[in-house]
Formats: structure tokens, C-alpha cells, sequence
């Protein structure tokens, strides 16, 4: 578990809060304006027991039609026992603080049941007179990793990274995210946000790096294809803006971009580099040459054959 998961958790879901709403609540999210939500996730709640701290998210989300839908995410690492009367209580003073319809939403990275149900929670007395708390519940672990790869929000392919890989090696999994990611049309800052994810969720052994490395050089075409759809976008038009301007700024830019996606492309090609490849990538000025070294990363056989050592 990535030691910041929380807010790179958060960052992910507010960069793609409508995928979030499509995938847990596709009802609602068909009757709200997600891309006009406001997160309120900085506001503290009080809690008895904990003392004071933030919501994981909070957003107040125009309602088509009128008014606005309060939705509070909570992340927790496991599924446990009591969160559910948490969620309840931070529900209530959300309500109080807000004057707004309240929907809760728990997302467990572990145990607890798989996919996405509704839940309810009964108050100490129940009945027809009294009205339950309700809210929902994503686990992640245990769905079909495959199964959300084949959905057409981003997030969820994101997600998959935590979820099961279908039968296939955990680097054959890997694969299949980063294609997906790799081959879809998305901004460059987006692309990135997920592949970081990705990353950090779904870490590889020596082992299984070993594999992952056999694997992408059995298909280097498709490799390549995945990694140059995004890596060469990176701030593609600035760079060419600065570079048409003539704006040696630019030109920095673009250069220290490149730099970046080479560096990644070789971890992830060759494991772990030594401060020496580091050097040698970031004294590369040419935009030509780094672009010429990222092409041959997925089909070549060692960092010597690339002349980096």
C-alpha cells in the first residue's frame, strides 16, 4: 500500500468523480451535473472518538432541474466492522452543516463484500416508523478485474489494479491496464493520474517484473503503441507551441518532459536504474534523441544495447 494511498485516492476521485458516481450510483449520476461539483473535502468532521478529521471527499453536486446532492466518499484501506455507524454519524452532521440530501458512499480496497450493494443500518430500534441509514458500499477486492477493464469510464480501469487479475499473472494484468489506459483518448494529465495509480497499486515482484518484461517483449508493437500514445503526448502542445515560437523555454520544457517518460519507460523495461542511467537520460538535450530512445525501448534487449549502462 502506497504510504500517501489517501490522497493519491483523493486526487484520483476528484479527477474523475463522474466516473465515480457512474460506476457506484449510475441512477443519480444520470440526474446530476457531476462536472459542475464543488468538494467540500477539507471541511472537518468531529468525531467522539477520533477527535477531529477530514472527510476522504465531499462534494456538493447540482441536481438537473434544481438544487444539489451532498456526496461524501470515505476510503478505507479494510472493510471494518464499524464504519458503517461512522458513515452514519458523519452523514448526520453533513446533513446538519449542509441542509442537503446526504449520499454516503464506502469504498473498501479490502475484505468485505465484492462490487458494488446497497447497505442499510438499522438504529436501535427498527420498524416501519423508522427510517434506516443507507449508503454505499464498493469493495474492490474480489471483483473482475477484467470485468471493469471493459467499462468505458477511466476510473474504472484504474481500479482494476486492486481487483482480481481473472486467472492471468499479476503482470499480464498489468499489461492489459496500461493497454487500456495507453490506447484511450484522454488527456494528458488524466493519462498520467491513472497510470501513476496503477503504478502504485498494483507493484510488481522481481519475479513478476521478470514476466512483465518477457511479456511486453513478445508483442513490442503493441508495446510501443501503448507507451508512445501517451509518453509522446506529454505536454505535446506546449512544447510545440514553444518550440514554433522559438521559445528556448519551451524547448526546456519539452526536453525535461521527454526525459521523464524515458526514464519511466526504462524502469519499467529494465527494473530499477542505476544513478548512472539517470545521468545519462537527463544530459540528453536533443528532443529528437529522447523521442528516437523511447521508440526502442519496448524492443530493445538490454540498457547497453540502447548505449545506457
Amino acid at each position: 500500500m502506497p504510504p500517501d494511498h489517501d490522497q493519491m485516492f483523493k486526487t484520483l476521485l476528484r479527477a474523475f468523480f463522474g466516473d465515480l458516481l457512474a460506476l457506484v450510483a449510475p441512477g443519480i449520476a444520470e440526474r446530476v451535473d457531476a462536472a459542475r461539483a464543488s468538494f467540500l473535502d477539507k471541511e472537518l468532521l468531529a468525531d467522539a472518538v477520533e477527535g477531529r478529521r477530514e472527510a476522504d471527499l465531499l462534494a456538493r453536486v447540482p441536481v438537473h432541474g434544481g438544487g444539489s446532492l451532498l456526496v461524501h466518499v470515505e476510503i478505507e484501506a479494510r472493510a471494518r466492522s464499524r464504519m458503517p455507524l461512522r458513515l452514519r454519524s458523519y452523514a448526520s452532521r453533513i446533513q446538519t452543516a449542509y441542509s442537503g440530501q446526504v449520499l454516503s458512499i464506502l469504498l473498501n480496497l479490502r475484505g468485505g463484500r465484492a462490487g458494488v450493494h446497497h447497505a442499510a443500518l438499522d438504529g436501535e430500534l427498527s420498524g416501519p416508523e423508522l427510517s434506516p441509514f443507507r449508503y454505499v458500499v464498493f469493495g474492490l477486492a474480489g471483483c473482475s478485474g477484467g470485468e471493469y477493464l471493459a467499462h468505458s469510464e477511466p476510473l474504472a480501469w484504474a481500479l482494476a489494479a486492486l481487483m482480481s487479475p481473472d486467472g492471468n499473472s499479476r503482470a499480464a494484468h498489468k499489461l492489459a491496464c496500461q493497454r487500456r489506459i495507453g490506447e484511450a483518448r484522454l488527456s494528458d494529465e488524466s493519462r498520467i493520474l491513472l497510470i501513476d495509480f496503477l503504478e502504485a497499486y498494483l507493484e510488481l515482484t522481481p519475479e513478476e517484473a521478470r514476466e512483465y518484461k518477457i511479456l511486453g517483449a513478445q508483442n513490442p508493437q503493441e508495446g510501443t503503441a501503448v507507451w508512445m500514445t501517451w509518453s509522446e503526448r506529454m505536454k505535446a502542445e506546449g512544447r510545440r507551441e514553444g518550440l514554433k515560437l522559438g521559445k528556448q523555454e519551451g524547448r526546456q520544457e519539452g526536453v525535461r518532459s521527454l526525459q521523464q517518460v524515458l526514464i519511466f519507460q526504462l524502469e519499467q523495461r529494465f527494473g530499477p536504474l542505476s544513478e548512472g542511467v539517470h545521468r545519462q537520460v537527463e544530459a540528453i538535450d536533443s528532443l529528437r534523441h529522447l523521442s528516437r530512445l523511447a521508440e526502442r525501448v519496448l524492443t530493445a534487449g538490454s540498457l547497453r544495447e540502447l548505449r545506457l549502462r
